[in-house]
């Protein structure tokens, strides 16, 4: 009868352990299109992309073979009620004008130079914008083809006044809290809930690709903001546009569409920097 070498006993014994104590390798992360349920070390091999999809049966797109909702879904407009005029001259530029639910609204941002009673609005360079208190407006760096594309940036304190009849014209005004509640209202009963920004941001010059749908017209661009650090920051990144509505603190309300998310996000700022303003029918 043969005996086994201690030696290769050992080593048996030692492969035996080894094998025993082995932990599978594979995809661990649930939401992956490969989940390996028993694997135990993630070894990298995760796919996000083959089964990659709109997951909602409500969307026009909707694909049923889709496990990883992917962002992509389309739904038909709910129909705009609103009946608006094509445009609004003001301040010697002409206006389009868009209907986004029950609302009218500027479909460029303001470059005005007046006010309303046609009092001119102070221009200051961006570096003064954080040392003012009253209506102001700025240039992107002083680029007239920023103002071409993206308007003025004016300060809060512009956009929140009264004075001179306010910065819209005659039958329009910076559109208040409650004005951007409607159109976030109206825009989750059409089914954009969760991609706001994108079917209001238009389909070019936005950084890294980062534009929308413009579903409604409503043209959104990243026309940057004058910060309190006295520079402009953000031009095609950011678009960032105040209400009239200020708070109890002196801040003033505003909503910002950026290049990297499709949602419409709400804050309240400063009222010393400059941000766009789109105007609202009354």
């Amino acid at each position: 009868m043969k005996h086994l070498h201690p030696l290769a006993f050992g080593l048996s014994l030692v492969i035996l352990v080894f094998a025993g104590c082995a932990k599978q390798e594979g995809c661990t992360y649930p939401e992956a299109c490969n989940y390996d349920a028993e694997a135990v070390v993630d070894n990298g091999s995760c796919d996000f992309a083959t089964c990659a999809g709109c997951t909602d049966p409500e969307a026009l797109n909707y694909d049923s073979s889709a496990t990883v909702d992917d962002g992509s879904c389309v739904y038909d407009p709910v129909p705009s009620t609103a009946e608006c005029v094509t445009s609004v001259e003001f301040d010697s530029y002409t206006y389009p004008v868009v209907a986004v639910g029950p609302q009218c609204w500027f479909a460029e941002n303001l470059r005005t130079t007046v006010f309303q009673d046609g009092s001119p609005i102070a221009e200051e360079t961006v570096a003064n914008f954080p040392n003012l208190d009253s209506p102001a407006r700025t240039a992107y760096n002083s680029s007239s083809s920023v103002i071409n594309t993206h308007g003025y940036l004016y300060n809060g304190i512009a956009a929140s006044t009264s004075l001179n009849g306010g910065i819209c014209p005659t039958g329009w005004h910076v559109p208040t809290e409650l004005d951007w509640m409607e159109m976030e209202s109206y825009l989750v009963v059409a089914g954009h809930g969760k991609r706001m920004g994108e079917v209001l941001k238009k389909s070019s010059g936005w950084a890294q690709g980062g534009g929308g749908t413009d579903l409604y017209g409503w043209n959104g661009g990243g026309g940057g903001h004058a910060w309190p650090d006295g520079n402009a920051h953000s031009l095609n990144w950011y678009g960032t546009y105040w209400s009239s509505t200020t708070t109890n603190a002196g801040d003033v309300m505003q909503r910002t569409l950026s290049s990297g998310s499709n949602q419409l996000q709400r804050g309240e700022y400063w009222d010393v920097i400059g941000s766009s303003v789109r105007c609202i029918a009354d």
